[in-house]
């Protein structure tokens, strides 16, 4: 294993960010992997599933049973971190820009960025190693929800493999390929250098507080069998009951808002089917008055609900999935 720092000066004098990259090299032709973690900064599930990962990884390469290279990327997001408010780190929008981390990539190299801002400049960055690589997992989580993937429609197998790697419940697809997220923008990369066999997708590891060492195992086990499947780790595991997920269309998932401010009180969890008509939280705004109700406007399946039980006139509360799917 070799440890690069990477050094990515501040926008002010005097300051830098530095960004660690692992790399594990392979004795044959496996697939080439990167993952990443942490590129909305506070988002640690990844983080700890690649620390878990690592000892893995370091064996097979000691053993030579290591095939293809791999590039990890534990902290993407060195600036996020660093961004604190009031004793409040910020990390998934960057403070200085207001641009979403996973937002917004630049289609030029970063030595053609040296005069713009160092968000932009990592986002570059982290392109140009991921572009690198035949395989690219791109590892977040959400607010309160189960494992889940976001892949690109025309990918759905390769997806559905993965989702039976780590144990994914659903499969978000997209059929627009437009470079929104870092997945899709390590897509227009290949697809550019007419590679556009190659898979890209991101992984949504539960949610903000699923952070404990029996999820951080787990979730390696997972990264690490879907390695093995694809040949980029040589090894025999024990069969695993997979996981059939559900598929759907990104745009079948909506996001509810709230129609007042106040405490959230859900009546429903992650993985609940509910249908057409059912309540599925209330919102206290005045005690001792009349609470405002979210509604499930279509039958479906509760994805992702809010961590935060103080919301604001507005926001987003609760996701479900549609059913039957469009």
């Amino acid at each position: 294993m070799e440890i690069e720092n990477l050094t990515l000066e501040a926008d002010t004098p005097g300051q830098e960010f530095r960004l660690g990259v692992f790399r594990f090299h392979g004795s044959g032709s496996g697939p080439s992997v990167y993952i990443q973690g942490g590129l909305h900064s506070l988002e640690m599930p990844g983080t700890v599933a690649i620390d878990r990962l690592i000892p893995r990884l370091k064996a097979a390469e000691f053993d030579g049973r290591l095939i293809g290279d791999i590039t990890l990327v534990p902290h993407a997001n060195p600036i996020g971190l660093t961004q604190v408010v009031f004793g409040q780190s910020l990390g998934r929008f960057d403070a200085n820009t207001r641009v979403n981390f996973n937002r917004s990539f630049p289609s030029k190299p970063v030595n053609c960025l040296e005069a713009k801002p160092v968000s932009d400049r990592l986002k570059a960055t982290l392109l140009a190693l991921a572009e690198q690589a035949e395989v690219v997992l791109d590892l977040h989580c959400d607010d309160d929800g189960p494992v889940y993937l976001y892949v690109s429609e025309r990918q759905l197998d390769e997806g559905k493999r993965l989702a039976r790697s780590i144990g994914a419940r659903v499969i978000l697809t997209d059929a627009n390929d437009e470079p929104v997220s870092f997945d899709l923008a390590a897509g227009e990369r290949w697809a550019a250098d007419n590679k556009g066999d190659r898979f890209a997708a991101t992984i949504e590891l539960r949610g903000m507080i699923d952070v404990t060492p029996e999820f951080a195992e787990q979730d390696a086990s997972g990264l690490y069998r879907y390695l093995v499947d694809i040949g980029t780790v040589s090894d025999t595991l024990a069969a695993t009951s997979a996981v059939v997920p559900i598929i759907g269309d990104v745009d079948a998932a909506e996001l509810l808002a709230t129609p007042s401010s106040g405490a959230v009180l859900y009546e429903v969890d992650i993985g609940d089917w509910v249908q057409e008509g059912q309540r599925l939280a209330v919102v206290v705004s005045e005690p001792g008055a009349s609470h405002h109700e979210i509604i499930s406007p279509f039958d479906g399946q509760v994805m992702t609900r809010r961590e935060v039980r103080f919301v604001r006139k507005g926001d987003d509360v609760i996701k479900v999935l549609r059913h039957p799917l469009p």
